[in-house]
């Protein structure tokens, strides 16, 4: 991912800053050295790929195949991220899956995983996988389709097997459906393959965070192939939606939802109905005056109170770790 890189960088322009670039910076300076010292020791909060020990342990359980599938090297070095540094790592928190939205990478959430770390997650208890291909496609172009949901459910699956207890999954925008379609299982509505049961016992907490559950306003006039499309697509009556939306309480254990009134990208009502927070769930927040990113990027705190207290507010002994 780009901090990885320019982590790589800090870490050359520290090890030799005997070399000065006088047209910009004199890495030499102790002010400059303080600075890149201050963020070497920050950046170890982001890992950059699977470790070599989850890696193995895919390769070893699931074979090449799934392996390639759920790294995606073919789209960078930073396109997931999670695991142990080796089998003494053991884990103090359930492994948050977090599942990014239409057009992004794993990488998109950097900011969600270095702020879980810096309240004491570590690389072995958060996860990410790109779906898609990382913006290649237009935003208007890009479907629910069923090999994604067959990825996050493979990573679903792997990483409950390899930490051996149940997960969190954090979905965020369209990656809010495509998680719970993969938790869903059943029949995919473009292929009809078959997915398998519900993987409703592997997971904990799912939190929709700005998610298009329900469409998008966008989406409110359908079209035949795309984004807003009625089979695989964000319009409100599309058949994966319907799918998804007939059943209720099949995300988890917990399901709550995250979302704001000034969304711009999936709105806040589509079709006479909100488009966002889960039916049937344990709770919600609606947050005022938010926009799409702000409301993924700036309520890092409600995120995690959700995750591991299953309640907005963290209890009142354990306040002063927000």
């Amino acid at each position: 991912m780009f901090l990885c890189i320019l982590k790589l960088y800090l870490v050359i322009f520290y090890r030799f800053h005997q070399f000065q670039f006088q047209f910009f910076f004199n890495f030499s300076d102790p002010p400059f050295q303080m600075i890149i010292q201050t963020l070497l020791l920050l950046f170890p909060l982001i890992s950059c790929d699977f470790s070599p020990h989850f890696r193995k342990f895919l390769h070893d359980s699931y074979g090449i195949a799934i392996t390639d599938m759920l790294e995606r090297t073919d789209l960078g070095m930073d396109a997931s991220f999670g695991g142990k540094d080796s089998a003494a790592d053991v884990p103090r928190n359930q492994a948050v899956i977090i599942v990014h939205g239409i057009t992004n990478k794993a990488s998109r959430f950097a900011g969600t995983a270095a702020f879980l770390k810096s309240k004491g997650y570590k690389n072995a208890e958060i996860y990410g996988t790109t779906w898609g291909d990382g913006g290649r496609t237009p935003v208007g172009l890009v479907e629910m389709k069923c090999n994604y949901v067959k990825q996050i459910r493979a990573m679903i699956i792997a990483v409950r097997q390899y930490t051996g207890q149940q997960v969190d999954v954090i979905g965020y925008s369209m990656g809010a459906p495509l998680a719970r379609k993969a938790i869903l299982g059943g029949q995919c509505v473009d292929t009809r393959e078959i997915l398998g049961a519900p993987l409703t016992e592997l997971v904990d907490t799912f939190l929709s965070v700005a998610g298009a559950n329900y469409g998008s306003v966008l989406c409110i006039v359908p079209v035949p192939v795309g984004t807003c499309n009625k089979r695989n697509g964000l319009h409100c009556d599309s058949e994966f939606l319907n799918d998804i939306n007939n059943q209720q309480r099949y995300e988890g254990s917990h399901t709550f939802s995250i979302f704001s009134t000034a969304d711009e990208k999936i709105g806040f009502r589509s079709c006479g109905r909100p488009v966002s927070p889960i039916r049937g769930g344990t709770g919600f927040v609606k947050r005022d005056g938010l926009n799409h990113d702000q409301l993924m990027d700036t309520t890092h705190p409600l995120q995690r109170n959700f995750i591991l207290y299953h309640s907005p507010k963290a209890p009142k002994h354990n306040r002063y770790l927000l």
